[in-house]
């Protein structure tokens, strides 16, 4: 059987898989049953000193998209969105460290890392909560520089309202949260930033500069869908959400952030099957985080991911989780690298299995699919190589092919209109 174990900086992990800061780890009780089901690491549910988001908004949580089965009523669709509304734990942070020290040592009994998680405003609130947290037995923070959102129109002193997300938008006073904290308290500090930025390895590297220990990406972000049938906004207007699509998303700056710092990074938002796991390492993560899909399954699916990864890494005979941290990043190419290393290609059909359905036909763009009765084929000349055919076709009988030169896929693309890019062809003919 294959090693799980993964380090995240200095802190070594039994497994990779990590409860997001949120529900599942808000009380004593819980938090004991996440250790219980097998996570390699528990973020407990975030606090704030804040009386609003201890209260507000109330729990509310919408599904869409998400496909019931009667027949199957474990059926678990691959795609759906997840709306909430939910506040921080009820528990303001001096209250809330009296659960981190009655379940401390819990965890460390049974090898899972607790990792606090808290959202600060003023520089006092963060080095006193951090400093209480890390007595009580916390391994590790997350500062939370993601969500909550701020409270806008809730609070009379603006400065109050400058809380979550708001230490994501103006990184230099996240920066100046870390530094401030890394003075103050020894345990490893992860901030976890939001989606709702933009340059994130730029943010990564500043906060790396005053101190980091690793970095989470990310939380949810404000999203809107509206009922069609009622008119009415899901869950009464933008909340927060995620959905298995933020995985591509996600993983795109887990790779950037790995490729441009030295910071250990926890993954999550959008990961929701053992494949997203083994995706997520494969990008440059060292932990993955999940929340949301344990919710909707039960604790019991923690055992299933991590059963699920194991026998992936035993079929392809890896022997530990360090093999394939990383291991696409070599394989991301730079634009002047898709030029140098990447050859253009051409689709044919396997004449003797092909069906004649004419999927292929239907995706072409670029009008390379002769329809043949019960049967078709790709005119080479016509084909860009772009690959979809070979991908729609239910009997996978279209191979591609690399060409003998970017020449003839130059022609391929300019076929339709040959009299505008005469030099193409009259090159050819010489």
């Amino acid at each position: 059987m294959a090693d799980l174990k993964t380090t995240l900086g200095s802190l070594t992990l039994k497994n990779p898989v990590v409860t997001g800061a949120g529900p599942l780890a808000g009380t004593a009780d819980h938090i004991r049953q996440c250790v219980d089901a097998g996570f390699g690491a528990v973020c407990t549910k975030t606090t704030s000193f804040s009386p609003y988001l201890q209260r507000y908004p109330r729990p509310l949580y919408r599904l869409k998209d998400y496909v019931l089965n009667p027949d199957s009523p474990r059926f678990f669709p691959d795609h759906y969105m997840w709306f909430h509304r939910d506040h921080n734990s009820i528990f303001p942070p001096d209250r809330f460290v009296n659960i981190i020290k009655e379940v401390s040592g819990y965890c460390k009994e049974n090898g899972t890392v607790l990792i606090g998680n808290f959202a600060g405003r003023g520089l006092e609130e963060w080095v006193q909560t951090v400093s209480q947290y890390a007595e009580a037995g916390c391994d590790a923070m997350e500062l939370n520089f993601c969500c909550p959102f701020p409270p806008k129109g809730l609070e009379s002193d603006p400065a109050n309202a400058f809380i979550g997300m708001s230490f994501t938008a103006d990184p230099e006073r996240g920066a100046e949260v870390i530094s401030t904290l890394k003075e103050k308290v020894s345990i490893p500090l992860f901030p976890k930033i939001s989606p709702a930025s933009s340059n994130f390895a730029a943010v990564a590297m500043m906060f790396e500069e005053a101190g980091a220990d690793g970095l989470s990406l990310f939380a949810n972000e404000q999203l809107l869908r509206i009922d069609i049938e009622t008119g009415k906004p899901v869950n009464y207007g933008p909340c927060a959400g995620t959905s298995p699509i933020f995985k591509a998303h996600t993983m795109k700056w887990v790779s950037q952030v790995a490729q441009r710092t030295d910071l250990p990074i926890l993954g999550g938002r959008g990961a929701s099957a053992w494949s997203d796991v083994i995706e997520f390492l494969m990008a440059g993560a060292d932990g993955v985080e999940m929340c949301t899909p344990v919710m909707l399954r039960g604790f019991g699916y923690v055992e299933e991911v991590l059963r699920n990864v194991n026998e992936f890494l035993d079929r392809k005979r890896i022997a530990s989780l360090e093999e394939i941290k990383g291991s696409a990043l070599k394989h991301i190419y730079s634009n002047l690298e898709m030029i140098e290393k990447v050859k253009a290609l051409h689709a044919e059909i396997d004449m003797d299995g092909c069906i004649g359905c004419h999927r292929c036909s239907e995706v072409c763009v670029y009008s390379a699919v002769k329809v043949l009765p019960k049967k078709a084929a790709i005119m080479k000349e016509k084909c860009a190589g772009c690959s979809l055919c070979s991908q729609v076709c239910p009997v996978s009988v279209i191979k591609m092919h690399e060409r003998d030169s970017d020449q003839e896929h130059f022609q391929a693309l300019a076929w339709e209109h040959k009299e505008l890019m005469p030099e193409l062809f009259d090159c050819s003919q010489e």
